[in-house]
């Protein structure tokens, strides 16, 4: 008997192809609905640190991105495009609660950052405690950040109350120590580019950040299934 003819669109060239257009949807997303964050290092130039407001839509499209992109990694999507829509009206009241929180505790960090003297090189004026004290600071600005993540990404799979969200995130850095190292790499390396480059690299990198960060995550959001709820 004749093998079966493989059907249109099941191989693995046209997945593969299928996964970057989703990718560039994502990206191109996240671009426009953050447009003012795009033109922040030109806004801080005339109107100074109230540019940093564009942040505030971070967190929204950040959870829309991460629940067309995990559909998307399930073979369950209907576009990334729909899927990132309908995301973003459904949650964004609640992302914009879960994230605030965590946005003012990464912008006072920035501040003492911004304000610290010395660097984290060696050179006159510069003493150890003073590099510690950078260390430090960054190293909790990677935790707090490496939170919101796993906030936002919960929030992305699962109605859950806004201050169970906020124990879970803590919970699940422990918990997921692997995810959590991940995210936490994928932090600190894109924000290590980015300062070395330019911050402009973003736009073409957004939508394949979220995309490496979701593949990171999908043991942590099958841990919290498992253990707490029922996805949507």
């Amino acid at each position: 008997m004749a093998a079966t003819k493989a059907e249109f669109g099941s191989g693995t060239l046209f997945k593969a192809a299928g996964t970057v257009y989703g990718i560039m949807v994502g990206d191109a997303l996240l671009v426009l609905v953050n447009a003012l964050l795009v033109l922040t290092p030109v806004l801080v130039g005339v109107i100074g640190p109230l540019a940093l407001i564009s942040l505030i839509l971070a967190g929204p499209s950040f959870v829309a991105a991460c629940y067309a992109f995990n559909r998307l990694l399930a073979h369950e999507d209907t576009g990334v495009f729909h899927d990132f829509m309908k995301s973003y009206r459904s949650n964004f009241g609640q992302a914009l609660v879960v994230w605030l929180p965590y946005l003012a505790l990464l912008a006072v960090i920035a501040f003492n950052l911004s304000v610290l003297p010395g660097n984290l090189g060696s050179g006159p004026g510069t003493s150890p405690v003073q590099i510690a004290a950078r260390i430090g600071l960054l190293g909790v600005g990677v935790l707090v950040a490496t939170a919101a993540v796993n906030a936002l990404l919960l929030l992305s799979r699962f109605a859950f109350r806004s201050s169970d969200i906020y124990r879970l995130s803590l919970y699940t850095l422990g918990a997921q120590r692997r995810v959590s190292l991940g995210s936490a790499g994928i932090i600190f390396i894109s924000g290590f580019v980015l300062m070395a480059t330019t911050a402009w690299l973003i736009l073409f990198v957004a939508g394949l950040l979220v995309y490496l960060v979701c593949m990171n995550s999908r043991p942590l959001l099958k841990f919290v299934e498992a253990k707490f709820a029922t996805a949507e």
